[in-house]
């Protein structure tokens, strides 16, 4: 069987392909195909080479991504080379891709931050229940357990320029569920939680104030993304549309 048509072979090439998408983006379009180009001619030459030298498949994928790995330095001092050619040819436009990475990192940062209160939340919720503290099934941990469910979803949409808009919507919700019914289950649960209740006067006040800041800061990114959500929708209807006057 030729190492080009090899499962280990095309696992392989996806792979560092990704690994090439990756490091092209927000670069001269240019550039950046010529660069997947002289990738995908590089590893069917060594596919080629592999052929004739009797190399396996799987020595074959081994080496292409021991090369991915070690030629990973030069590809990034090329993306920084090709992005300072973008800055010094669009200052603009490159400062708005810089303030639009900023936004995105800080957005993913704050929902990882929601989530992981989420699952603080139901881990201390479990360990009561194995101490038999509370009963099983309450409604405020079922409430929690869907938020954290929420918030897993809204990660995930968040993971896609196409969908992240949706993604903070779903996480102003599933901010609310945490936090306001996350901070009453711990009221009973924690030590803590309760000193701070009790002793805080402006407690109610803080946790409301959260609240409401995750809410405004969540849909605060979605208007900043709608623009561009609407015209990649549009770009994706019309897309359908040409593929269906295509097949009539």
């Amino acid at each position: 069987m030729s190492v080009l048509t090899s499962m280990p072979y095309h696992h392989a090439v996806d792979r560092v392909s990704r690994w090439c998408s990756w490091y092209t983006r927000e670069v001269d379009v240019q550039a950046a195909d010529c660069r997947r180009d002289e990738l995908a001619s590089d590893l069917y030459e060594h596919a080629i080479w592999a052929d004739e030298s009797g190399t396996t498949p799987r020595a074959l994928a081994r080496a292409i991504l021991s090369r991915a790995v070690r030629g990973a330095p030069a590809d990034l001092s090329w993306r920084h080379a090709q992005r300072r050619q973008v800055a010094l040819a669009d200052p603009t436009g490159f400062r708005k891709l810089r303030v639009e990475g900023a936004v995105s990192a800080l957005v993913l940062v704050v929902a990882s931050a929601v989530l992981g209160w989420g699952l603080f939340v139901l881990t201390r919720i479990a360990l009561s229940v194995i101490g038999e503290q509370i009963r099983p099934g309450s409604a405020t941990a079922l409430t929690i357990a869907s938020s954290t469910v929420l918030a897993v979803g809204g990660l995930v949409l968040l993971s896609r320029r196409r969908t992240r808009v949706l993604g903070v919507l779903v996480m102003v919700l599933a901010s609310f569920g945490l936090v306001h019914f996350g901070l009453f289950q711990l009221y009973s649960l924690s030590a803590t939680v309760g000193a701070l209740t009790f002793t805080m006067p402006g407690w109610g006040l803080a946790s409301k104030s959260l609240i409401a800041g995750l809410g405004l800061f969540f849909t605060a990114a979605a208007i900043w993304w709608w623009p561009e959500h609407v015209t990649a929708l549009a770009d994706t209807g019309t897309r359908f549309k040409t593929i269906g006057e295509m097949a009539r």
